[in-house]
C-alpha cells in the first residue's frame, strides 16, 4: 500500500517523493545489475570448472588410447619377428646350415632388433602419455585463471559500485 501512495504522490507532481522514486528506480537498477552479474560471474565459474573437467577427461581418454595404440604395436612387431625368425630357421633348414653359426646369428639379430623397436615404442608411448597429461594439466590451469579472473572481476565491480550499494542500502534501509 505504501508503494501506492508514494507512486501516487509522484504522478500528481509531488517533487520530493518523486525524487525518491526516482532514486529507488535508480537503486533497483543498480541492485538487478548487480545481481544479473553476480548470477552471470557464478555460472560462468561452473561452466569453466566443467569445461576444466571435461578436458582432464578428454586427456586421461587420450592416454588410454595411446597405451592401447602401443601395446597393439608391439604385439604385432612381436608376431612379425616370430614370422621372421620361422622363416629363417625354415631356410636354414633348407640349406642345411640350421645350427650353424650364421643361422644363430640371424636368429640372434632379429631379436634383438625387436628388443630395440620395442624400447623405442616403449619410451614414445611413455613420452606421448607425459605431454598429454602436461597439456591437460595446462588446461586445467588456464580454466583455473580464467576463473580467478571472473572471481576478481566480480569482487573489483563490487567494490567500484560500493558507494551506489551504500547509497542503496540507505535509501532501503534509512
Amino acid at each position: 500500500m505504501a508503494f501506492v501512495g508514494v507512486l501516487g504522490a509522484a504522478l500528481s507532481g509531488g517533487a520530493a517523493v518523486a525524487g525518491t522514486v526516482g532514486a529507488a528506480v535508480i537503486g533497483g537498477a543498480a541492485i538487478a545489475g548487480t545481481a544479473a552479474g553476480v548470477v552471470g560471474t557464478a555460472k560462468s565459474i561452473r561452466a569453466t570448472k566443467k569445461a576444466s573437467q571435461a578436458t582432464q577427461r578428454a586427456a586421461d581418454t587420450q592416454v588410454q588410447m595411446q597405451k592401447a595404440q602401443a601395446t597393439r604395436q608391439r604385439r604385432s612387431s612381436i608376431r612379425q619377428v616370430l614370422s621372421q625368425r620361422s622363416q629363417l630357421a625354415a631356410r636354414a633348414q633348407a640349406l642345411n646350415v640350421a645350427g650353424s653359426s650364421g643361422a644363430a646369428g640371424g636368429q640372434a639379430s632379429i631379436s634383438s632388433q625387436l628388443g630395440a623397436n620395442l624400447g623405442f615404442g616403449s619410451q614414445m608411448s611413455g613420452l606421448n602419455q607425459q605431454y598429454t597429461g602436461l597439456t591437460a594439466q595446462a588446461s586445467a590451469f588456464s580454466g583455473q585463471a580464467d576463473l580467478f579472473g571472473q572471481v576478481a572481476g566480480l569482487g573489483f565491480g563490487l567494490a567500484g559500485r560500493s558507494k551506489q550499494i551504500g547509497n542503496i542500502s540507505q535509501e532501503i534501509f534509512g
